[in-house]
């Protein structure tokens, strides 16, 4: 039966690279027939629909084709797709979900890399140690301590939106510092809020009262430019804004505005549109450190992303628990 099995593998060359380890390699012919993409770009949407019939595992990733009605009709024996990427949002077509395809996908772990990155970013801007860079290298200088005084990352106000998958690995990274943690999300109950060791609070009191702000939230049609001038017109001077969510649920240009009267520091991750064009102004501001949407990329969790997926393929062929698996319903709420 395992040879039997049909596996679809669509990441291109040049992506596997990155992302396909040996012992995926090894687990998934060990699950069946897999038919390797062994070009260097993504198939094309009538090319999966040739070679989707009879496959029983799709194994997916950036770029890769959408599993759309017409390509669910084609393969009734696909039992599970399996995305070696994040957002699945569009992944799999409805009949696709109503006929019970198992659908997993790697975001935990890229969360793992954003949420070390998002720790990173607390520390760096906490202490505010470029400008002794700058001074050092460009200027070949000395400068006294309190020309930029750092603070501690103990003890501070930390404020999350939302407890996604990387909101709580944040939560659970910033426990040795013993932070007040709070919270934004509508979706995080009393129960869980409790468990996390955290309060929930209003969007506009986490704004306004937090030493640190950290946004996480997902994309859906709510939280659309929820974070609006208001909400960092309110953020107390001195505070450190992280971004590493999606630019879709914050006003970008009042951000920019506010970052500008350089009351705060930011450490900005995502912007709308990408790549950031050439001249954006918020390029010219020592308030803000600028990365180009990397926070979730790094070597080793990137050559993990299709090694965790298919485990999770193996166990279920074995009948056991699934780590990644996302339920239907789970998906309005997801990125």
């Amino acid at each position: 039966m395992t040879q039997e099995r049909k596996i679809l593998y669509l990441p291109p060359t040049g992506l596997s690279e990155d992302i396909l380890s040996p012992e995926a390699v090894s687990i998934l012919e060990n699950l069946g027939t897999v038919i390797w993409n062994k070009l260097d770009r993504n198939y094309t949407d009538d090319e999966l629909l040739e070679m989707i019939p009879g496959a029983a595992v799709v194994v997916t990733s950036w770029g890769s084709p959408q599993i759309t009605e017409e390509h669910v009709a084609a393969a009734g024996d696909l039992q599970i797709v399996g995305h070696a990427a994040g957002s699945v949002k569009t992944r799999l077509a409805p009949s696709g979900h109503e006929r019970a395809i198992v659908l997993l996908s790697a975001a935990d772990v890229i969360a793992e890399s954003v949420a070390e990155y998002t720790l990173w970013a607390m520390l760096s801007g906490q202490r505010n140690l470029f400008p002794y860079e700058k001074v050092m290298k460009e200027e070949r200088g000395w400068k006294p301590a309190h020309n930029w005084p750092g603070h501690s990352l103990y003890s501070k106000k930390v404020g999350l939106v939302s407890a996604s998958m990387v909101g709580r690995r944040v939560i659970g990274l910033l426990k040795p510092f013993d932070c007040d943690v709070t919270v934004y999300d509508p979706y995080l109950s009393e129960e869980d809020a409790h468990l996390l060791d955290v309060r929930s609070v209003s969007l506009e009191d986490l704004f306004a009262d937090s030493d640190i702000i950290s946004v996480h939230a997902p994309i859906t049609p709510e939280t659309r430019k929820m974070i609006t001038g208001a909400h960092f017109q309110s953020i107390r001077d001195g505070a450190l804004f992280v971004h590493t969510a999606r630019s879709w649920v914050l006003d970008q240009d009042a951000l920019l505005a506010e970052l500008q009267k350089n009351r705060f520091n930011a450490y900005i991750d995502v912007f709308e549109p990408e790549p950031l064009s050439p001249d954006h102004p918020i390029r010219d501001l020592d308030n803000v450190f600028l990365s180009p949407h990397v926070s979730g990329h790094t070597v080793e969790n990137r050559m993990r992303l299709v090694e965790e997926i298919v485990r999770d393929i193996q166990r279920f062929f074995n009948n056991e628990s699934l780590r990644l698996v996302v339920p239907y319903e789970k998906l309005k709420i997801m990125a």
